[in-house]
């Protein structure tokens, strides 16, 4: 893995545009940004969290390991955080993030990332469409999975 400039801001997932662009600049002013080869792993389920990563390019595989092999439950792209409930919670890893492909990510620390909360409130209710987004996900995975009816709410 190798350090590399950043050359413009990254696209990193901002529904409905809550966070303004001066506040997603000091967000990506946090980042360590690596290109990282394929199958590296940004995390393993269980790990404690020392950060978040930003996906800027590539595709990343989110696993759960057994004793025996790894199931898949999904995968990250472009634009996608990378550990950000572990984070937010102080927890655990709930599962092993593993590039698919070569990646390019930026790396923020959990310390700079909560200071970045602290000092950016509007940042909350982004976390909460973020994580929202990501259980809507889950639900409708686990839903086709089990040949559950899915509804999306429509607006």
């Amino acid at each position: 893995m190798k350090d590399i400039k950043a050359t413009e801001a990254p696209e990193v997932k901002n529904p409905g545009n809550v966070l303004s662009p001066a506040t997603l600049a000091d967000l990506n002013s946090l980042q360590t940004i690596r290109v990282y080869p394929e199958g590296y792993e940004f995390f393993v389920r269980g790990q404690s969290p020392p950060g978040i990563y930003i996906l800027h390019a590539g595709r990343v595989r989110l696993c759960i390991n057994n004793s025996d092999d790894k199931l898949t439950i999904g995968q990250a792209l472009p634009g996608e955080i990378l550990g950000l409930s572990a984070v937010v919670l102080g927890k655990a890893y709930e599962e092993t993030a593993e590039a698919a492909i070569p990646c390019r990510a930026g790396f923020i620390t959990r310390k700079d990332f909560l200071h970045f909360l602290d000092h950016h409130p509007e940042a909350a209710f982004w976390i909460v469409q973020l994580l929202s987004d990501r259980v809507t996900v889950a639900f409708e995975q686990l839903s086709s999975f089990r040949g559950l009816p899915c509804r999306r709410a429509t607006q």
